[in-house]
């Protein structure tokens, strides 16, 4: 079996376990909440990935802009779940700069599936789908596989805020943050 076959059965396992866990309206796991992936206050890891316009985007082009990169799967209950909340904090602060990556980490046998999910959902952030450059930055990460995993980075490129998973409190506390830090 192939690391990229191997990875899209985990995830799909995963994926079922995390859609089981959310399927009666909880969104945390019932022993408590995951730990975040990576801690606030280090330097965000650099990557380059491309986005569903062709176009390359690494960390560094985004320096000076409040950025959250999102980790998600078009397999992933909650990412879906989440996804509509980054958008309406995008369309709401990007006129300040604050600017959204998903990275989606569906491989070479679902990322077909990313383009009608994201028309489907209405989002219009930025969205990569490169599955190979992809997993450099969802190891350095360290998402290990709970999705969605996101990551708050200020303008500097340190992070200021991580989560895996999904809250329904997330708007209300990213709203919070993000103001704060298109101030700094």
């Amino acid at each position: 079996m192939t690391v990229l076959r191997f990875r899209s059965v985990v995830r799909t396992v995963v994926g079922l376990g995390c859609l089981v866990g959310f399927a009666g309206g909880a969104v945390a796991q019932e022993q408590g909440d995951p730990p975040p992936p990576l801690p606030a206050g280090i330097r965000a890891p650099a990557f380059t990935s491309t986005t569903l316009s062709g176009h390359k985007i690494t960390l560094r082009s985004l320096r000076g802009h409040v950025v959250l990169i999102d980790f998600w799967a078009t397999w992933c209950g909650p990412c879906q779940m989440a996804m509509p909340t980054l958008e309406k904090l995008y369309k709401k602060f990007s006129p300040g700069g604050f600017r959204v990556v998903g990275m989606s980490v569906d491989d070479i046998d679902s990322v077909q599936d990313v383009r009608p999910l994201i028309k489907q959902l209405g989002i219009t952030y930025t969205i990569t789908t490169t599955p190979n450059a992809n997993s450099a930055p969802d190891t350095a990460y360290k998402v290990n596989g709970m999705f969605p995993s996101q990551f708050l980075i200020d303008k500097k490129g340190i992070v200021r805020w991580s989560q895996a998973g999904y809250s329904e409190d997330e708007r209300t506390e990213l709203t919070a943050l993000i103001k704060k830090l298109q101030r700094e």
